[in-house]
């Protein structure tokens, strides 16, 4: 599979100090991050965002939540690489970081297996946890894939993959209340066209089989040992697994080697805490690591 990434560029005016590539999450897009890559570029950053494969503009809509037929989740990571040289590009001697949220985090670990000598530091936003049952789900996958096609969608693997995140706010006042606190956030969440749509079954095969890829140890050639790892999260993010799933994932990129790895929660927020009321505390603090590893 191989289609053209839609792709938006944030150009200093000033001296560049680094430079930053965004990877987002699952069933949304790049353009929802205008507000994080101006206020870095101001700061001095240049940043590449873009949507990944069967998001956004990248592909046609009806291909959305679809990665290809085969090696799925090496094409979200392969976009990943991709943008990564199209950064070094744009923004040449300078540093390199990855901002990656949600399902984009497990792209940037599973990135960092093989590629972590080609940035310089990166930041895990709203990690989800690894869970053992991913391998069921991708086997159930492959079931409903060949049952009803890779293009088929598939309620019980929508409900596999997300169904227990709507159940982690208490009277929730729609079904994607535990993205944010903020409910103006999940208003424009829910009118966006261009968030909110399930994978194909396919797709959800390759993201349970992302999860197990990303938690493989053997996997990690680690030969950055002292990349700058920041994990954050809302401490109302279902996501991350709660305390024991959030400690799991920064365990496991410490056994893969990794020497330098850090996390911070943000209490009162849940997933998407770059859109939560008080976001400035975070894009503040997310300019100022990046400082602090330039």
């Amino acid at each position: 599979m191989k289609e053209e990434l839609a792709v938006s560029v944030f150009r200093p005016e000033g001296p560049i100090k680094a430079a930053v590539f965004v990877v987002h999450g699952m069933e949304e897009h790049h353009l929802r991050y205008n507000e994080f890559a101006e206020y870095l570029k101001d700061q001095g950053f240049g940043v590449v965002t873009y949507d990944l494969p069967g998001h956004g503009k990248s592909g046609k809509i009806e291909d959305r939540g679809w990665f290809g037929d085969k090696d799925g989740w090496k094409n979200l990571v392969d976009s990943a690489v991709e943008i990564a040289l199209r950064t070094k590009t744009e923004f040449p001697g300078v540093p390199l970081f990855c901002f990656a949220h949600s399902m984009g985090t497990m792209i940037a670990r599973t990135f960092i297996q093989s590629h972590d000598e080609m940035i310089d530091g990166l930041i895990l936003s709203g990690a989800p946890n690894y869970v053992s049952a991913a391998s069921a789900g991708k086997a159930i996958a492959a079931i409903v894939c060949k049952l009803k096609g890779n293009r088929s969608k598939s309620k019980l693997l929508t409900s596999m993959a997300t169904g227990g995140f709507s159940k982690a706010v208490e009277n929730a006042a729609t079904p994607v209340d535990w993205l944010s606190v903020n409910t103006e956030n999940v208003a424009k969440y829910i009118a966006d066209p261009d968030c909110g749509w399930p994978f194909t079954s396919r797709g959800y095969y390759d993201l349970f089989d992302g999860m197990i890829q990303m938690h493989d140890l053997k996997a990690f050639r680690c030969n950055k040992p002292d990349l700058p790892i920041w994990f954050f999260a809302g401490e109302g993010d279902p996501c991350i697994g709660g305390e024991k799933g959030f400690a799991d994932s920064i365990s496991n990129l410490r056994k893969a080697g990794y020497t330098n790895v850090t996390s911070t929660i943000y209490p009162g927020m849940r997933h998407e805490t770059l859109n939560e009321t008080d976001h400035m505390k975070v894009f503040e603090d997310v300019a100022e690591w990046l400082t602090g590893h330039c």
